[in-house]
C-alpha cells in the first residue's frame, strides 16, 4: 500500500463502515483524521511519534552482537524490527510509546554536568592546540534517544567550540560508537546507563580528568568504559 494515502484509506474505511451509526463524536475524530490524513505518511508519523520514543534507534544489529554489519535504518528495540517494515498504521497506533526513560536519561546528565563536572572544573583549563592557547572549561549537552552526550569545550564569540572530550551517558548499546568501541561497550553492559568516555590519553592527563570520572561512576553507581 502507498504509505503517502495508507492512513487516509483506513480514516476513509472507517467511515464508510460506521455509517450513520456513528456515535457523534466518532464522527467528529474521523472528519478530524481525514483532514490531516494526506499529511501523515510514515515518515512524517516516525519524526512525530517514533523519534521521541524510549524504543527508537536509529540503526540496528541484524544478528546479535554482529557490530560489524550494521544495517543503517530506523528501528524500534520494542519489537525488534526495522521500522521500515511496518506500516504507518501501526507505526500510529503503537501502544508502546514512552520517554520517561529518556527524560531520565538526560535528567540524569544534567546533574552530572551541574553538580559534578562545574564545580570540578570551575578553576581548571582547557588547552585549544589549534588557538595556542588555553580557556576556562565550559560544556555542552545533547541529547539522542537512548544516550546523552556531555562535551568538555570553551566558549567563544561565535558559540561553543568543542574540544575531543565526549562524555556519554548510554541507557543501551546501538552500533553507533563503532564495531571495535560497541564490543568494549557490550562488555561493560551489565547495568544501565554507563558512562562512556571518548577522549584521548593525552587530553585526559593533561586534565588529570580519570579521577574524577571514576569518582562520578561511584557516585552515580554506573560503569565506566573508556575509548
Amino acid at each position: 500500500m502507498d504509505n503517502k494515502n495508507e492512513i487516509l484509506i483506513a480514516v476513509r474505511e472507517a467511515r464508510r463502515i460506521l455509517g450513520d451509526c456513528a456515535d457523534f463524536r466518532v464522527a467528529e475524530v474521523l472528519a478530524i483524521l481525514e483532514g490531516i490524513a494526506p499529511f501523515l505518511d510514515k515518515e512524517v508519523v516516525i519524526g512525530l511519534k517514533c523519534k521521541s520514543c524510549d524504543n527508537y534507534a536509529s540503526s540496528s544489529f541484524p544478528l546479535s552482537k554482529e557490530f560489524c554489519v550494521v544495517e543503517n535504518s530506523a528501528h524500534c528495540h520494542a519489537k525488534d524490527v526495522s521500522l521500515k517494515n511496518l506500516t504507518a498504521i501501526k507505526l500510529v497506533g503503537c501502544p508502546q510509546y514512552s520517554c520517561a526513560a529518556q527524560e531520565e536519561l538526560v535528567n540524569l546528565g544534567r546533574a552530572i554536568m551541574e553538580e559534578d563536572l562545574r564545580p570540578t572544573f570551575n578553576e581548571r583549563k582547557l588547552y585549544d592546540r589549534s588557538k595556542f592557547a588555553s580557556y576556562s572549561v565550559a560544556f555542552r549537552m545533547l541529547s539522542d534517544p537512548g544516550n546523552v552526550c556531555l562535551e568538555f569545550g570553551h566558549k567563544t564569540d561565535e558559540g561553543f567550540a568543542c574540544s575531543d572530550i565526549k562524555l556519554c551517558i548510554v541507557r543501551r548499546l546501538d552500533p553507533g560508537f563503532g564495531a571495535e568501541a560497541s564490543k568494549k561497550i557490550s562488555v561493560a553492559m551489565l547495568t544501565s546507563p554507563i558512562m562512556v568516555v571518548k577522549a584521548s590519553l593525552q587530553t585526559r592527563r593533561q586534565l588529570d580528568i580519570d579521577y574524577v570520572l571514576e569518582w562520578i561512576a561511584k557516585k552515580r553507581k554506573m560503569d565506566i568504559v573508556y575509548l
